[in-house]
């Protein structure tokens, strides 16, 4: 599967989730939707996340396949381990697998390219009954997993594979056991624990493949950063966490799109805007906000001193075919007369929003003195005062003195987010053309 293909799974989901209505479950004080396509878990050690999935698979009963890849995979080797003999019982046995598109998934989630890849399942029963219950998949005689391969001309076999190797092909060798079962939910345990960053990312958009096409639900834990990334982005995230009590506690990401930000390590900064001065910064700030949260993270802003450095640089800061990074320009309104459109050789310059500059703006808010007494948590008739005592200042003075007064950076973030709710109309098409300067 090409990255292309990748990007057509994650809008074959979020076309699914379109099309899906909501049936939530309760589990405790969980609500949960269970007929959604993709629920991918995230919360920290003890947040209740495999007690969840236990829940969920005790209520579908026979619908519901919870696999814990951990435990499969160690008793898995144990018996695999402990004796010589598998490689001669193979001849006994047909070769199940796996076909192009298992044996791609295999390979670009672990990362390695195969000559020859054999799968058996054989008729060795774990001496243990209770795992041995678990190695039945469906049926009623025990099936354990063998594996042998060629990568680079060497031949080896499951007794010789690292875990996290091992554990892919086990996966997907349990995935084509049920590949006849209908209305199956998949309930992975952090089945990416053995994998690398790059490993968990290809892992769950080939499961979602696999699901998508068979019509089951995949629910998913995860501690991976890149899987939870990838879930944010779908809007297929759900946080635990513990109460006072020990009672689980969800967040799903749709109700709260940073409600993955204490899992997540920060990203790298992928943008970084420029602005004339502190205002125009908050302001900016504020609008990154509004039209995704997630930006915030991975854009820098920085203010300087007025247009002309704005100017320069939009002039003489060269723009290559392909950037880690990317820039904006963000010019004051009120610099419509001198303002000039960027070449496609440029990266984007905009004019924020009206033609008034940032200062001017926020000074069009001295009459909303009780919602911003409300935010500023100040008392009413103290700020009106205030506000009285400033009227007639130039704007860049009354901001000035405001923020003296009661705190510069508290002042300018309240006057930007009150300004931004104030005023849709200005804010949404400015909103689209940054859009389109960050190339999202």
């Amino acid at each position: 599967m090409r990255r292309a293909a990748e990007q057509d799974v994650w809008r074959a989901l979020h076309k699914s989730q379109q099309q899906q209505t909501s049936k939530p479950v309760a589990f405790g004080k969980v609500n949960f939707d269970i007929s959604v396509p993709c629920t991918v878990i995230g919360g920290r050690n003890g947040a209740g996340k495999t007690r969840l999935l236990k829940y969920i698979e005790d209520h579908l009963g026979d619908n519901g396949l919870l696999l814990n890849l951990h435990f499969l995979c160690e008793q898995a080797l144990i018996v695999l381990r402990s004796r010589d003999d598998f490689s001669e019982m193979t001849q006994e046995f047909e070769v199940l697998g796996p076909d192009k598109d298992r044996q791609d998934d295999v390979q670009r989630i672990i990362g390695r390219e195969y000559e020859r890849i054999e799968w058996y399942a054989l008729e060795v029963e774990p001496s243990d009954k209770t795992v041995a219950e678990r190695f039945c998949w469906g049926g009623e005689q025990p099936l354990l997993p063998y594996f042998e391969v060629q990568s680079h001309g060497v031949r080896y076999s499951s007794e010789s594979m690292g875990l996290g190797e091992f554990s892919v092909h086990m996966l997907f060798w349990i995935l084509e056991q049920y590949r006849g079962v209908e209305n199956l939910t998949l309930l992975l345990d952090e089945p990416d624990a053995y994998l690398p960053p790059i490993g968990a990312s290809a892992l769950l958009v080939r499961l979602l493949n696999i699901c998508l096409q068979r019509g089951w639900r995949l629910i998913i834990s995860t501690h991976s950063s890149e899987m939870i990334a990838e879930a944010l982005g779908a809007e297929a995230f759900m946080l635990l966490r513990t109460d006072v009590e020990g009672g689980i506690i969800a967040v799903h990401s749709q109700d709260d799109p940073s409600s993955a930000d204490t899992l997540l390590a920060r990203p790298p900064i992928r943008h970084i805007i420029f602005v004339e001065d502190e205002s125009a910064f908050m302001l900016a700030r504020i609008l990154i906000e509004k039209l995704d949260r997630r930006l915030t993270k991975t854009s820098a802003i920085i203010w300087g001193n007025g247009a002309g450095y704005l100017s320069a640089l939009q002039q003489h800061l060269p723009r290559p075919p392909s950037s880690d990074l990317h820039y904006v320009y963000l010019f004051d309104g009120d610099q419509h007369e001198d303002f000039k459109k960027s070449t496609s050789k440029q990266w984007p310059a905009l004019l924020l929003p009206t033609k008034d500059d940032p200062d001017e703006l926020f000074r069009t808010l001295r009459t909303s003195v009780g919602k911003l007494a409300e935010r500023l948590r100040i008392p009413g008739e103290e700020l009106g005062r205030f506000l009285d005592s400033i009227e007639g200042e130039d704007p860049h003075d009354w901001v000035n003195d405001f923020g003296h007064e009661y705190g510069r950076q508290q002042v300018l973030r309240t006057l930007s987010e009150l300004w931004v709710e104030s005023n849709e109309a200005a804010v949404r098409p400015f909103l689209e053309e940054l859009k389109k300067a960050l190339g999202k």
